[in-house]
């Protein structure tokens, strides 16, 4: 069950609810299956990116024995699937190592391009960055609309430059990270035009008119040490 904070979203979080928990239900007769994507350990089984030059994935990323994906932050890229998904549900773990100052990063959904000058892709980006985890941001003309009703202020539209281009975005409703250190859970579904984004069993943030496409999935260097687990892709229709 969710633990949900209903006393000044339940109108913005019900519909959300309802789909999330119904696809989530239902999981286990219409997926077309589930993939523990970190029991791919060998680097070389992933697309990386980074826009300096002589930078190796090893330099950037590195799994533990214990199939914890940890990334230094720096220089800024990506670590992607080879493989493209449209619909599915991504459960994962993340956290800020500790003793490090908490800094940036992302999770990539539906990565289509790679545009010169830059380092992010077109993309959705849930973003993780400290104290605004949650936030969810189309890239590069990468289009998405805010739920109706939502407040205007929670809503951007922007020209990023070279950097992200045209970009959309839609500020989280509420946050719900843990402290530095400590490992916060991720579940996210991407159904068609919708998108909707838990932290640590609460509904932070949700999406429609999402852009549909196959894409790969990513998780971004931008910043200080992170580590991710446990990230496991159920596939759906």
């Amino acid at each position: 069950m969710l633990i949900l904070n209903l006393k000044k979203h339940m109108k913005k979080f019900i519909a959300a609810l309802f789909v999330f928990c119904a696809v989530s239900f239902s999981l286990n007769t219409i997926c077309f299956g589930q993939v523990a994507l970190f029991e791919k350990t060998n680097l070389n089984e992933w697309i990386f990116f980074t826009d300096k030059a002589g930078v190796k994935v090893d330099d950037v990323f590195s799994f533990t024995a214990d199939k914890v994906l940890r990334c230094k932050g720096q220089p800024f890229g990506y670590l992607a699937t080879k493989e493209n998904y449209k619909n599915y549900k991504l459960s994962l773990e993340y956290r800020w190592v500790e003793g490090e100052k908490p800094t940036n990063s992302g999770i990539f959904l539906r990565i289509t391009d790679q545009p010169d000058k830059t380092f992010l892709p077109k993309t959705f980006e849930v973003q993780l960055a400290h104290n605004s985890a949650g936030d969810l941001w189309g890239f590069h003309g990468r289009t998405q609309k805010a739920p109706e009703g939502t407040d205007p202020k929670r809503y951007i539209e922007r020209n990023g430059g070279d950097m992200t281009g045209e970009t959309k975005g839609v500020k989280r409703l509420v946050g719900n990270e843990k402290e530095p250190g400590q490992w916060n859970c991720v579940d996210l579904l991407v159904q068609n035009g919708l998108i909707v984004i838990v932290f640590n069993g609460t509904i932070v943030n949700w999406v429609t008119d999402a852009e549909v496409v196959d894409g790969k999935i990513g998780f971004q260097s931008e910043g200080g040490p992170i580590e991710f687990r446990n990230a496991v892709l159920t596939v759906l229709p």
